[in-house]
């Protein structure tokens, strides 16, 4: 059960029957070179609530809304089950229902037909499902007049558009998910999405140089300010010890086998290969962690986590173009 408190911990939460916590500043704040993100040595704290924006707009013939409110709790739900052990709990602040029919992902202009992703899982390097990106000026002026740059906002849309987010740390006017209404519900990925939004990369980030001593320079935009990492695995890849090595479609290249095997039944369709498949000593990434490509995601580690609090305190601390983003202190009551 969550309960709001008023005043803000302060030292560790005691007793025998209770898991030790830390306060805030032990849980979303301190950071060192040995333990680069907050909270890694507590097994519990202060849980911050992130307050969200839906927008949902009519169908493509604008007549029916993408989504109803029942679809809505169930999928905010689905989204807390993963996050909420790592103290980040995402609550309904407003839905702004758009009068309009959702753009067809069909181009009419150009009378071609953009491109359809036949899987929901098939994200890109840059934080999103591949397919056509809406644009600020397809979702209209109801979406600009209704972005609240203090919550997490997100855009119900129709199929056949990929699901993208936006990292943290980039400078841009709006910070926002796009998710497909008709599996809002039931997919992992609007969870995935979001854990872009907090700054969790591709578990297959960086896959190129498997044996690379450090990372820190191609992701200098937000590590510039970062602490440099004593243990290797927090400065290569995706920047997260816990996530075994993973080279998705790319291990011919990058290992010299074949890991088709473990993505096949997600992505069919891929091109024969003579390249003998992977063994699990080569290659034995998990199938299902939340910001992997595989079909099974539904989890993050507890070092993700923290990753996420690092970047939830990096985005309540800096206003990125009028984005400042705001939280309500919460506590698990055990």
């Amino acid at each position: 059960m969550l309960i709001l408190v008023a005043p803000v911990l302060s030292g560790c939460l005691g007793g025998e029957a209770e898991p030790e916590g830390c306060d805030e500043q032990g849980y979303w704040v301190e950071i060192t070179e040995d333990s680069p993100y907050p909270g890694l040595d507590c097994e519990a704290g202060p849980v911050r609530q992130l307050s969200i924006t839906i927008f949902v707009y009519r169908d493509n013939d604008g007549v029916e809304w993408l989504i109803n409110e029942t679809s809505i709790a169930t999928g905010i739900e689905m989204i807390n089950s993963v996050y909420n052990p790592s103290g980040i709990d995402f609550v309904l602040d407003e839905i702004i229902w758009v009068d309009d029919a959702f753009p067809d992902v069909q181009d009419e202009e150009e009378g071609e037909e953009g491109e359809k992703p036949g899987t929901l899982n098939n994200s890109s390097e840059d934080g999103g499902d591949f397919g056509d990106q809406i644009s600020i000026s397809q979702l209209g002026d109801a979406f600009v007049e209704g972005y609240n740059p203090a919550n997490v906002n997100i855009v119900m849309q129709s199929n056949g558009w990929g699901s993208y987010s936006m990292y943290p740390w980039y400078s841009r006017e709006y910070y926002f998910s796009t998710v497909r209404a008709s599996t809002f519900a039931t997919s992992p990925v609007p969870s995935h999405e979001l854990g872009h939004f907090l700054g969790l990369y591709h578990t297959h980030q960086f896959h190129d140089d498997p044996n690379s001593d450090s990372d820190l320079s191609r992701a200098f935009i937000w590590t510039q300010d970062w602490v440099t990492p004593t243990d290797q695995c927090y400065r290569t890849g995706d920047f997260i010890c816990s996530t075994p090595y993973d080279c998705y479609t790319w291990c011919e290249d990058d290992i010299g086998c074949n890991a088709s095997d473990l993505y096949e039944g997600y992505k069919p369709g891929q091109e024969p290969s003579e390249v003998a498949q992977c063994t699990v000593d080569q290659h034995n990434p998990s199938v299902t962690n939340l910001m992997s490509r595989y079909g099974e995601r539904s989890e993050i580690t507890f070092d993700q986590g923290a990753r996420a609090r690092y970047f939830i305190q990096y985005m309540s601390e800096n206003a990125r173009e009028g984005n400042l983003l705001h939280f309500s202190e919460m506590v698990y009551d055990y």
